[in-house]
């Protein structure tokens, strides 16, 4: 009978504050934005002002996710999961804010 082996990985890394920040930032934006294009699609295009607003806020949240996520990669000796997550659903965030800007005008 052949015997697994189980390998136990023991380190002091932790994944960094930043790179979690980043994400959490990018999963605030990203939930904002899809109510803003539901309400927006449900009204029929008839918002107020505000909702551009959440969707200039959201913009700046990403950039701000953007940017923590950066910092958070160049901690030496960290975990980068959260950090490389933070980066890539950030910039799908602005690239959706940019969609939103391209099809109003």
């Amino acid at each position: 009978m052949k015997k697994t082996q189980r390998k136990y990985i023991y380190s002091n890394k932790e994944h960094t504050k930043k790179g979690i920040f980043s994400t959490v930032l990018a999963v605030l934006s990203f939930i904002f934005l899809m109510l803003v294009i539901i309400v927006s699609y449900s009204r029929r295009g008839n918002v107020g002002g505000s909702f551009g607003a959440t969707a200039f806020l959201c913009s700046v949240f990403s950039a701000g996710g953007i940017i923590l996520g950066a910092l958070g990669k160049s901690e030496p000796d960290k975990f980068y999961l959260f950090s490389y997550i933070g980066i890539i659903w950030n910039v799908v965030d602005m690239l959706i804010v940019s969609m939103i800007l391209y099809a109003g005008i």
